[in-house]
């Protein structure tokens, strides 16, 4: 596609009668134009700043809202304009100090599992101190920098989340159904409390909020439709040019993401770790784009996994990039879909 998410109503109206009935049924969208009147005394700062005074008096504002889950975002030219990648660095020493860091030595400053460790080629599982379910745990990496990422290490992390799953089944009784949940939170601005690299495992006996919404979204889709609705978000994203397949899994640049390039994997692998090729691929992509902190999550959707993955930002930033809108309203989105997915394929 050669438009931007301000042109939404041009590459809808592109779309086959088909494509663009279940475009209709998924998604609303309104596009409006913000007015304003900047004063001569601001006239050089804008031009510096935005490049006219005339696009900053008149912006073109797409709201766009997914008709089932309610999740609903918000883009402006004047912020989605910008280049996808991002050019600013690193503080690099600060990732590379272990002098302090308790997670270089998981075995002694790290509490165990009652069923004790499981060890895997690149990490070792350790019991999360301070829980938020009965089962919390992480996998913490033997790369001390989570921005330095292999792929065989990838997979080796989702093997051994795996692995833990199952101690925390054999532990519970097989017969109890647990919600498996992994998440990372990679650096400061993605909530990560500690620089080492890790990631979060739950087990919970309770379906998460959001998760059961979904659930219900997909239940409630295939008795109206008699047709899935993961496999229809799919189809609309892929007539947009927001999706494409590789190997077992498929990827979608979210149309309605709940902050920055947001990315869907949707797979019906019986494990996680058969995904790591994608899951590295997307992650490598990311690094290579400048993302420096992201939030990664995946869990079980009936017969599917389901990847999120959402950039959180610069490592230099002192501002939140979520705010009240992101909390209790909709979210305002700086990157474009579009251009994203155009380096993401």
């Amino acid at each position: 596609m050669k438009h931007g998410i301000t042109e939404l109503d041009k590459i809808v109206d592109t779309l086959s009668g088909e494509a663009r009935e279940l475009f209709n049924r998924f998604y609303s969208f309104e596009i409006y134009t913000g007015s304003q009147k900047i004063t001569a005394e601001m006239e050089d700062w804008v031009k510096k700043r935005f490049g006219s005074v005339e696009r900053v008096e008149k912006q073109r504002i797409v709201s766009i809202k997914n008709k089932f889950t309610g999740e609903h975002s918000l883009f402006n030219g004047l912020r989605t304009d910008r280049p996808v990648e991002s050019k600013s660095t690193i503080e690099q020493e600060e990732l590379k100090e272990k002098e302090k860091c308790l997670f270089c030595n998981p075995e002694k400053q790290t509490p165990a599992d009652v069923f004790g460790r499981v060890r895997g080629k690149y990490c070792i599982t350790g019991s999360n101190i301070a829980k938020y379910d009965s089962f919390h745990s992480l996998i913490i990496f033997n790369e001390h920098n989570p921005l330095e990422i292999k792929r065989e290490w990838i997979e080796d992390y989702l093997r051994t989340g795996e692995r833990w799953f199952e101690e925390v089944r054999k532990c519970e009784g097989e017969k109890k159904l647990l919600q498996k949940f992994f998440l990372w939170n990679c650096l400061w601005r993605s909530g990560a409390s500690i620089i080492h690299g890790h990631i979060q495992l739950t087990a919970s006996r309770m379906r998460y909020g959001k998760l059961e919404v979904l659930d219900k979204v997909a239940a409630d889709y295939k008795r109206e439709f008699n047709t899935g609705y993961i496999e229809d978000l799919y189809k609309v994203h892929h007539s947009l040019g927001l999706a494409s397949e590789h190997k077992a899994e498929r990827v979608l640049v979210y149309l309605t993401p709940v902050k920055e390039k947001e990315i869907i994997v949707v797979s019906k692998a019986r494990r996680s770790d058969e995904m790591a090729d994608t899951i590295y691929g997307l992650l490598k992509k990311y690094l290579d784009m400048g993302v420096q902190s992201f939030n990664l999550a995946i869990f079980q959707l009936g017969d599917y996994h389901i990847v999120r993955l959402v950039d959180r930002g610069s490592l230099a930033d002192r501002n939140s990039d979520i705010g009240a809108m992101e909390l209790y309203a909709a979210s305002v989105i700086s990157s474009d879909p579009f251009k994203l997915a155009q380096v993401s394929f």
